[in-house]
């Protein structure tokens, strides 16, 4: 998304395409929000802030779970391509192994519970939306749009089975959230393509 000179990305990975895209619009200042701490929603941070001037966004203890190299460490990524290899013979742990570098980062502005952002004409309201992760969270984008990280994906249910998850949370607090959204409400998931609310039976 992009408003002036700055823009906002979601939970970045590497990608050649967006960097092209950014510097095409001069954009001068990103700001990266994050959904929660996981890997593969926050693999591009630092290639990000390679680039440009930004400001990093997210859950308190997504920050502190940033904030230290051992933290970065991407157990989930590296037990999934564990068991994939195990399953067919590939190499793709050893390869990832490989190639990773760990990294920290520090979170220029957090929260806890519920917040607000605005940059531009983009006003998010922000929510703590734990189970899946302690740091997941959700953003509505004028009201109108819901980024929802892994708390809520249109055909698989969310995974509350790592170490780091909570079933109870996530019955208790994100839940009763996802329910109190408007059904025409469109969803944007961390995998997967945008749908309309009323499209999912996982809530």
């Amino acid at each position: 998304m992009i408003t002036g000179r700055e823009a906002v990305v979601f939970d970045p990975c590497e990608d050649g395409a967006l960097l092209e895209l950014l510097k095409e619009k001069s954009i001068k200042k990103v700001h990266i929000l994050l959904t929660h701490e996981h890997y593969d929603h926050t693999s591009g941070l630092k290639w990000l802030k390679d680039h440009f001037d930004n400001i990093l966004y997210c859950h308190q203890s997504t920050a502190d779970r940033l904030a230290t190299k051992r933290g970065s460490l991407p157990h989930l990524v590296s037990f999934v391509l564990a068991q994939q290899d195990k399953e067919d013979g590939g190499h793709r742990y050893k390869d990832f192994k490989k190639n990773y570098q760990p990294y920290s980062c520090s979170a220029d502005k957090t929260f806890e519970t519920k917040d607000s952002y605005t940059i531009g004409e983009l006003h998010f309201e922000v929510t703590s939306t734990p189970g899946h992760s302690l740091g997941s969270a959700c953003y509505i984008l004028n009201k109108k749009i819901v980024f929802t990280g892994d708390t809520l994906l249109q055909n698989d249910a969310v995974i509350t089975r790592f170490p780091e998850s909570n079933k109870k949370q996530f019955i208790e607090i994100a839940l009763p959230y996802l329910r109190s959204l408007k059904k025409t409400m469109i969803v944007m998931p961390g995998h997967g393509d945008p749908f309309v609310l009323s499209e999912t039976n996982n809530i």
